[in-house]
């Protein structure tokens, strides 16, 4: 009996230690996405103004729920931009949340770090701001920043060579906390060809990714696939960046992709539409 009483225990106390430490990606809208693992909470490109007719803004409640840090907008280590685009970065936005919330870093391309100091009261958070800059063909530049292990490549934004100007970064983030740690690739709005990335193979190699969040057209060519399965080392992919009205390719493939706000995934597990 007590050995039953005793099993019972240990499920009950487990339970709770096992979904504490449940890492998984909440989609927010556009690029914008939560990664969360354990205490560590890292949350990508979430503030912005345009989507241009095609994109989702960020649902007004959710935006309550990050702006309150409801859960699971709660404690978060740090958010990070991709580029300076208006359906990833606002500026007043970005420098609204890091004043309430100086405990939280902010890791950024130098463009959109520039734009946020041209703000009033910008140079208040500047302890919380980490600038990143990246010139094409420039190493990748690695660095810690409250207990998480980032690495950074300037990709073209989409386009290629249109847009040359925009400091587009794929950030490579890993999640430490205590005794696990989870690995996520945000591209932003990387161009899909091989040329890009194969020069930064080896690094890639390095690390593997254990979710890459490409933005949904690097599913509808060879070397968009090619990027994600054979040169940036990830082990499972979740497309982002996906229009309201969603691509008939992308509806009738059997990728996985986010395009409903609150939508969830546990990292490291596949799922397929």
């Amino acid at each position: 009996m007590r050995l039953v009483v005793f099993c019972v225990w240990l499920i009950l106390i487990g339970q709770p230690i096992a979904l504490a430490h449940q890492s998984s990606a909440t989609y927010v809208a556009n690029e914008a996405v939560l990664i969360t693992n354990g205490d560590k909470k890292v949350l990508f490109d979430p503030f912005f103004h345009q989507v241009f007719g095609t994109y989702q803004l960020v649902p007004e409640q959710t935006k309550q729920a990050i702006f309150s840090a409801a859960p699971p907008f709660d404690n978060l280590t740090a958010i990070v931009i991709s580029h300076a685009h208006g359906d990833h970065f606002a500026a007043d936005e970005v420098l609204k949340y890091m004043l309430k919330y100086p405990m939280t870093q902010l890791i950024a391309p130098e463009q959109a770090v520039t734009e946020l100091m041209l703000l009033s009261g910008a140079k208040q958070i500047l302890p919380q701001v980490t600038s990143v800059k990246l010139a094409f063909d420039q190493h990748p530049k690695a660095f810690e920043v409250a207990g998480l292990e980032i690495d950074a490549v300037r990709i073209p934004h989409a386009g290629w060579p249109s847009r040359a100007e925009i400091e587009n970064l794929v950030f490579r983030v890993t999640l430490n906390s205590q005794n696990t740690s989870v690995t996520v690739m945000h591209l932003g709005d990387a161009d899909p060809e091989d040329k890009h990335f194969l020069p930064y193979k080896s690094h890639w190699k390095e690390r593997v990714s254990d979710t890459a969040l490409p933005p949904y057209w690097f599913y509808f060519s060879a070397e968009g696939n090619d990027i994600l399965n054979e040169i940036i080392n990830a082990k499972q992919s979740i497309g982002i960046h996906v229009p309201v009205v969603i691509p008939n390719q992308l509806k009738s493939g059997t990728v996985d992709y986010f395009s409903a706000p609150g939508e969830t995934r546990n990292i490291g597990e596949s799922h397929k539409h």
